[in-house]
């Protein structure tokens, strides 16, 4: 019963932010990843698409939530849902360079048991990821982001991933 309560505080507290914030929609592409001591060949090619909605979008502190699909380091699908947020720490040039951090679940039957073995939160096959992550914003909209996500498993010590998305349609 309580994971229901949780289920319905998040969705909540997301309607309220989304009324009350300024809100920009972005489309992106997940890209590649490179894995950090790698213990076997992983795939690093990891096409697939997301969409994102960021509050507060114009601050130098923003939130956001991103849902999308993409090949993962397997050569399986992964379908996820996270949130996300950064801060502004430079203006570099036509570009800000903002730091933050995400966390949310990733669906991968390949690392969920193992992931429940660890103690780690797990929805059935979605394992909850989160890390670090930096972006580089230019003045046209494009974002360039890279994540990281911290692995305590023995195939690899950790993954770096690669973004890139754009803004579409008006703010409020």
């Amino acid at each position: 019963m309580s994971s229901r309560l949780s289920v319905i505080a998040v969705l909540a507290t997301l309607a309220a932010t989304t009324s009350m914030a300024e809100t920009q929609w972005r489309v992106g592409a997940n890209l590649g990843s490179i894995h950090v001591a790698p213990q076997r060949e992983f795939n690093g090619i990891n096409p697939g698409l997301f969409l994102s909605a960021t509050f507060r979008a114009d601050k130098k502190f923003q939130v956001g939530v991103q849902a999308g699909a993409y090949l993962n380091s397997y050569s399986e699908r992964t379908i996820y849902a996270l949130s996300f947020a950064d801060w502004r720490l430079a203006s570099i040039g036509n570009a800000e360079l903002r730091a933050g951090g995400f966390a949310g679940f990733f669906e991968y039957p390949v690392l969920s048991e193992e992931a429940r073995g660890w103690g780690w939160p797990t929805i059935g096959d979605y394992v909850l990821a989160m890390g670090p992550s930096m972006k580089l914003r230019m003045q046209n909209g494009v974002d360039f982001s890279i994540g990281f996500l911290p692995v305590p498993g023995k195939e690899t010590k950790g993954v770096f991933t690669f973004q890139v998305s754009v803004p579409f349609g008006g703010r409020r």
